[in-house]
């Protein structure tokens, strides 16, 4: 069984008069300690964004607006929408993800938790495949 699971982690969040704040912390609020965080702004509706695997572990968070992640372990498909700031989707290494249906305003923050590699990335979904199918095997043996 593949052990791959994405999963949605609710993030810590205080409101108050003063405005929100949600806090994240590596290894704490998400699995891994963080190394690199980009984001994804200027969005359109109608791109999709990701359409990789990569060999590190990742949460993606809506800072503002929202979107869907489609994500597939090699077995199994799954999609997470994310409209919320206090709501990340967990990715672990050598996972499929896409981004797609984006708010025109929408906002993400990656948290990664190592450093960009282009190498770390697979492109092709049927080569991804593959590798997933690969790896299953190697893990019953």
């Amino acid at each position: 069984m593949n052990n791959k699971t994405c999963r949605i982690l609710h993030l810590s969040s205080r409101s108050d008069k003063r405005g929100s704040l949600t806090a994240i912390e590596g290894g704490d609020t998400v699995p891994f300690e963080i190394r690199r965080v980009f984001f994804l702004y200027d969005l359109s509706p109608a791109v999709v964004r990701g359409q990789h695997a990569t060999r590190n572990d990742q949460c993606i968070v809506t800072v503002k607006g929202s979107c869907r992640v489609r994500t597939h372990n090699g077995e199994k498909e799954n999609v997470f929408t994310l409209d919320a700031p206090m709501r990340g989707v967990y990715v672990p290494a050598m996972v499929w993800r896409e981004i797609f249906d984006c708010s025109t305003d929408c906002i993400l923050a990656v948290l990664s938790d190592k450093h960009y590699d282009p190498d770390d990335y697979v492109r092709d979904f049927e080569q991804f495949l593959r590798l997933a199918a690969e790896t299953e095997k190697g893990d019953r043996s």
